[in-house]
């Protein structure tokens, strides 16, 4: 044992020959502070893991798409008609599909009025906690509500239009129209009634999700007077999965663009100016995979070496460059390997 305890294969310098100092000393510990820091940051990531994001071609086949809608509209129900159209120009009357409610016409509080919602990409997290899957209520009757006189109790001016519906899924048009006005009826809605002031409570693609955030939901476009213009919502749709702990929410994020247009003098043109609220919708052909992943045991052990080995090869080289500049530009005393003392002086110092 004594002969292991005297064989170094790497000899060093002696004690006697090595002088501390207490400048070398406080580097050391901030050194090792340093190395505490990043290895219990490490070890947080080892075990919360990181989100990957994957971006390919979508390649799943699908032929329909489902849209969810909720939305208050300063009209009368049955002077709406909800349609849709492809660039396959094939048309859908969707109002069957739909469920129009009469209703006093307001603003939810907390509703942006005039203005857009940020768009954001929703976090994993979030997104896992809220899907949770929904269905329409069934519609309900204001009119019927009265007082002991036998009067209404509300005031019925506007149209609360919710449900969900699916369409070919490629680029087409939801379009909101009245009566008689861009598609041939029995009869015209009167010009005086129409009142295109609007509140979008959900506008969303997939599968109903009324918790999750969408850029339409919570909007509204108000005007002072009746309107009689034309809105037009411009949606590009990316097919997103969420992926986390075995949980998997296949949904779609869309961006947006709006358009408003106001006919003068309060003419209307039918051929490019038709009132209403108008959804145009594209797809995207590229999928997105948002997933929480977690290093193995064994790649989390060679990246946490591999980062500390780094570090005090940096400090080592830094030190060793500071000190090399202090004493070069301030004089030897300035060392921070080392610090002269009474005993090294001699006579002729």
């Amino acid at each position: 044992m004594a002969g292991l305890k005297t064989f170094d294969a790497f000899p060093k310098t002696e004690e006697r020959h090595v002088k501390k100092s207490v400048n070398g000393g406080l580097s050391s510990i901030l050194t090792y502070f340093m190395l505490l820091l990043i290895a219990w940051t490490e070890f947080g990531s080892y075990f919360g893991g990181y989100i990957d994001e994957q971006y390919s071609v979508d390649p799943t086949i699908r032929e329909t798409v489902q849209i969810n809608m909720d939305m208050y509209i300063k009209m009368p129900c049955q002077l709406i008609h909800v349609n849709a159209m492809d660039e396959t120009m094939d048309r859908k009357f969707v109002s069957n599909e739909l469920i129009f409610e009469d209703m006093p016409f307001f603003v939810p509080y907390g509703t942006k009025v005039n203005n857009k919602n940020d768009i954001v990409s929703p976090g994993l997290d979030e997104i896992i906690g809220e899907a949770i899957p929904a269905e329409f209520r069934e519609k309900l009757d204001f009119k019927s509500q009265v007082d002991a006189d036998g009067n209404p109790l509300f005031k019925v001016d506007g149209c609360h239009i919710y449900g969900s519906v699916k369409l070919n899924r490629v680029a087409g048009e939801l379009q909101f129209t009245a009566k008689g006005w861009g598609y041939r009826d029995n009869g015209r809605a009167p010009l005086d009634q129409i009142d295109f002031n609007h509140v979008i409570n959900e506008f969303s693609f997939g599968d109903f999700y009324p918790y999750i955030d969408n850029p339409l939901d919570g909007t509204a476009k108000i005007e002072k007077q009746k309107s009689i213009s034309r809105y037009i919502y411009s949606t590009s749709v990316v097919p997103t999965i969420f992926q986390k702990l075995g949980a998997e929410v296949d949904t779609n994020q869309y961006s947006l663009a709006e358009y408003h247009t106001a006919p003068k003098d309060g003419k209307i043109k039918l051929t490019t100016s038709i009132p209403g609220i108008f959804f145009r919708y594209d797809f995207e052909p590229l999928s997105i995979v948002i997933s929480d992943k977690r290093l193995s045991f064994v790649q989390f052990i060679v990246r946490l070496v591999a980062i500390l080995s780094f570090i005090l090869y940096m400090a080592s080289w830094l030190f060793r460059g500071t000190d090399f500049l202090l004493v070069n530009t301030l004089g030897p005393k300035w060392s921070l390997r080392f610090q002269p003392t009474m005993d090294n002086n001699g006579l002729l110092s």
